[in-house]
């Protein structure tokens, strides 16, 4: 075909790069001959990279646009910007993987930094001591510690416990400690060495309660035969059942208790039980008031009324007692083996300080192994979260006990970790506590203790970013992945939708 019979040609033939099959009224149209025009002076490049073109153009004329597809469209579109941010992103954060190797590290000793507030221990009281597992003491004096006396309660001034107050207390503190099964120790009548309980500690039993009545008995005693069915009707009544009010109108209640001088002579001997029946009413102190009026419900209600009006009931509880606490700062270096190291009472100078009966509450400001700073240099080599939350698991947190002979206990597992081509290592540790109970006859000082053992694994983190190459490849594959998958669903639409269409058509 001639162009205005110029001397260029236009071919239609299989073999050309813009060969499509048209009809031939198409071919009549102006801008079929508005097309590109391939001359045969064309140079060989040209011609090559036509014949090489595997991405072929149709004439818009040729295609036909419809609302599905263009909805298709810019679905297709958002997802290729969304997946495209999302690629990008996943490209320039830095990403890790982890491994687990045996300790190369072949350092004798490892430095301990520490930051810890004692809330109700001054600082001349305070004793730190350092042991390896052992039992040797690394450090013995205190030339990298700093002592700062604090304010732990602002305006608060600490007192010293009375003898009286000490005593409540730990009385106090043993009702709230005991089981099931020593509750119904305490609570049993001493009427028989030979039944299910142990009977050991009377004292215990008549200091369990507020107010404890018991009635001293002998079986041989004629007078306490005769009383017995009185004492069993007014236990009935009155033993947890009735209430009581003392000298400041605070309500009480009476335990009943039997004792039977006979299977347990020794201790009705120690008590100085002369006569037979004896009540007595105990108080929580220990102290008691004999009954001495006749024998009658009536009458042992009204003692009772009485000499519980007559009480007052002495209040404690647990306080600061001093007026300042202390915190200290420092660092030391531990052989690579388990230990602990301890904050604790001691006494200093003249002034008598009963360390069993010390607060050893605590806030730790900061407690990390290594190079003080590892939890910011790891920060800026952008280690993954939750390694970092290791690094220092216990700062910022209180430990607090409410009662005497406890302390709060710390055990700490400690792994090495490294970056790859970095030749700093920093220590992640795992923390769990507990509050140790002691015991009152040992009158051991309690303890903050820090429990340490080191792990023979390390962690060994490798940077694991994707290269360029993969991100490119990654990228392509998901675009190209959307865009087909938007266009095959596209079709599938358009075709659905003409298909039933047409079948709507014929049926009307």
């Amino acid at each position: 075909l001639k162009r205005g019979g110029g001397e260029e040609v236009r071919v239609l033939c299989y073999g050309c790069p813009h060969f499509r099959r048209v009809s031939p009224s198409y071919i009549g149209r102006a801008d079929f001959w508005r097309t590109p025009v391939y001359t045969m002076s064309s140079s060989g490049l040209a011609r090559t990279l036509v014949n090489l073109d595997q991405f072929r153009v149709v004439s818009r004329d040729l295609t036909k646009g419809t609302f599905t597809g263009g909805a298709f469209t810019a679905i297709a579109y958002a997802l290729l910007l969304l997946l495209l941010l999302a690629e990008i992103g996943s490209f320039l954060r830095k990403n890790y993987q982890t491994n687990i190797v045996m300790d190369q590290n072949e350092d004798e000793l490892i430095q301990i930094n520490f930051d810890i507030m004692m809330f109700d221990l001054p600082c001349k009281y305070l004793k730190i001591g350092v042991w390896d597992k052992f039992g040797e003491e690394r450090i013995n004096g205190t030339e990298d510690f700093h002592y700062i006396p604090v304010d732990h309660k602002g305006q608060y001034k600490g007192m010293a416990y009375t003898k009286e107050e000490i005593a409540l207390l730990e009385q106090s503190d043993t009702v709230t400690d005991v089981t099931d099964t020593e509750k119904k120790e305490l609570d049993a009548d001493w009427s028989s060495s030979s039944d299910h309980f142990k009977h050991q500690d009377f004292h215990a039993a008549v200091t369990f309660h507020e107010f404890t009545l018991v009635n001293f008995f002998a079986e041989w005693c004629s007078h306490c035969r005769k009383f017995s069915p009185m004492w069993n009707e007014a236990a009935g009544r009155i033993s947890e059942k009735m209430t009581f009010h003392d000298g400041d109108g605070r309500e009480a209640t009476v335990k009943m208790l039997k004792m039977n001088c006979v299977d347990f002579q020794g201790k009705c001997q120690e008590e100085k039980i002369q006569a037979f029946p004896s009540l007595r009413l105990y108080k929580r102190d220990g102290t008691f008031e004999q009954f001495q009026q006749k024998r009658s419900i009536e009458n042992i209600i009204e003692f009772i009324t009485t000499t519980i009006r007559n009480s007052h009931l002495m209040v404690a509880k647990h306080h600061a007692m001093f007026d300042q606490g202390c915190q200290v700062q420092g660092r030391f270096k531990v052989p690579r083996v388990p230990g602990h190291f301890s904050l604790q009472a001691e006494a200093h100078g003249d002034v008598a300080v009963n360390p069993a009966m010390t607060n050893v509450s605590h806030s730790v400001r900061h407690l990390s192994f290594g190079f003080p700073d590892a939890k910011g240099w790891a920060e800026r080599q952008q280690i993954p979260r939750d390694m970092l939350k290791h690094i220092q698991p216990l700062d910022g947190k209180d430990f607090t006990v409410e009662r005497f002979h406890e302390a709060p206990q710390h055990y700490l597992k400690v792994v090495s970790t490294r970056v790859q081509g970095k030749s700093e290592v920093f220590y992640q540790m795992t923390h769990t506590d507990r509050t140790r109970k002691l015991s009152k006859e040992s009158q051991k000082a309690p303890q903050a203790r820090f429990t340490y053992d080191f792990s023979p694994m390390s962690v060994v983190v490798k940077d694991k970013s994707k290269r360029w190459y993969e991100f490119l490849t990654s990228l392509f594959a998901i675009l190209g992945g959307t865009f087909t998958i938007m266009e095959l669903t596209s079709g599938a639409v358009e075709t659905v939708s003409t298909t039933v269409k047409e079948a709507l058509g014929k049926a009307n």
